[in-house]
């Protein structure tokens, strides 16, 4: 059996000569931190140029357009008689909504019998199309609600309780831990994680699978569990070295560059870094013993990203999951490790308050490394078979 010393030369060899790996583990990280994270720099934008269609020509409708320009978020870069013009600058990019106020809207708003008012968004850039639902929303609650105070004092009824009835609940909305409250600081920490977990899993799954179909250590009946852990443990040396140093470049470069803050410990924050790195790293090679290729590997695993996201529990609570995905969800190292990592960066934690996802996380890795040995004691087995039926 190759010596350690050996297997690690082997591994250099390995990563030089085989772009894939190279390409996934090396400049992957760095390419899909820019260019992903691109979607999110401008994380809080303002001035969002919208276009008014002004179909009622009230003083209601003016007053809509007003309050709605007065948003810091919103723009209304005119007011328009018909569709044609709203829709031509809508197409051209020049604006990234059009509000519609429809005819007679003054008319039925105050009689009380409802009006619809129309907003259509340019949903690719989801941040800034969220920002002008979100503040035109809240134009519409006012207005309705000014709407419904004004009928109710017209109706002699005592301005107090006039106000109660017109809006019985107040909403007091305080951001604590996403101070700016938007998409982009809330859901671009994790994505960065999330990229660099993803490629720890190509990357390193390949390596893997090369050295059980190059090698067949599998099929060597003069490897036991601790010398296959031993050529594992070689081989993954590199990946942890890299791994750990890129979450240190990520948050010493990449977060300062999106101007995403980290408010918790440092230590504590690499050291279960760490422990995450290495139960990915475990679950992968277990995960890998049931491929035959490289190439079926990086098809399935490439596919798995949104998915192992959304059960993560980071974008859905796992509470609401059904019962079979919370189990899923929580066999998953992704699972306590974001918990922690949302809890560390924006709550900035201490110790106490993540030591039940750490201990999750540590049982995780141990059951890893139970179900890999398992694992091979099965493929074991299988292959005693086999050669005693030749």
């Amino acid at each position: 059996m190759r010596s350690f010393l050996q297997i690690i030369k082997d591994e250099l060899s390995l990563i030089l000569e085989d772009k894939s790996i190279l390409l996934t583990c090396l400049l992957a990280p760095i390419f899909y931190a820019f260019f992903v994270g691109s979607i999110y720099k401008d994380k809080d934008v303002s001035d969002i140029p919208v276009a008014m269609v002004d179909l009622d020509h009230s003083s209601l409708s003016k007053k809509i357009g007003e309050l709605v320009d007065s948003n810091q978020k919103i723009k209304v870069m005119g007011s328009y008689s018909n569709m044609e013009e709203a829709l031509f600058l809508f197409n051209g990019l020049q604006v990234q909504g059009i509000l519609i106020i429809p005819r007679e809207f003054e008319k039925k708003t105050m009689n009380l019998e409802g009006s619809t008012v129309e907003l259509i968004l340019n949903n690719t850039k989801f941040l800034t199309s969220n920002d002008i639902n979100k503040g035109v929303q809240q134009v519409m609650l006012t207005v309705a609600g000014g709407v419904r105070l004004n009928y109710l004092i017209s109706s002699r009824i005592p301005t107090e309780m006039a106000l109660e009835q017109a809006q019985p609940i107040m909403p007091v909305i305080k951001s604590v831990f996403n101070a700016t409250n938007n998409y982009g600081d809330y859901l671009l920490p994790i994505l960065l994680v999330l990229i660099i977990q993803q490629t720890l899993i190509i990357g390193f799954g390949q390596s893997v699978l090369h050295e059980l179909v190059h090698y067949k250590t599998l099929s060597d009946s003069k490897i036991n569990f601790f010398g296959f852990m031993k050529i594992m443990l070689a081989k993954s040396s590199y990946y942890v070295v890299l791994y750990a140093s890129l979450f240190f470049l990520f948050y010493k470069v990449i977060f300062p560059y999106y101007h995403l803050d980290f408010k918790g410990s440092e230590f504590l924050h690499f050291s279960m870094s760490l422990a995450f790195i290495l139960s990915v790293m475990v679950y992968t090679i277990f995960l890998s013993t049931f491929f035959k290729t490289a190439i079926g590997w990086t098809e399935i695993m490439a596919f798995s990203t949104y998915p192992l996201f959304l059960v993560s529990g980071y974008s859905w609570p796992i509470e609401a999951m059904p019962k079979v995905l919370q189990i899923f969800a929580n066999l998953l190292p992704s699972t306590p490790y974001f918990t922690m990592f949302n809890k560390l960066s924006m709550q900035g934690a201490s110790l106490i308050n993540i030591k039940s996802e750490m201990a999750q996380l540590l049982f995780l890795l141990l059951f890893g490394y139970l179900s890999l040995y398992l694992r091979f004691r099965y493929i074991y087995k299988k292959r005693v078979i086999q050669v005693k039926s030749q």
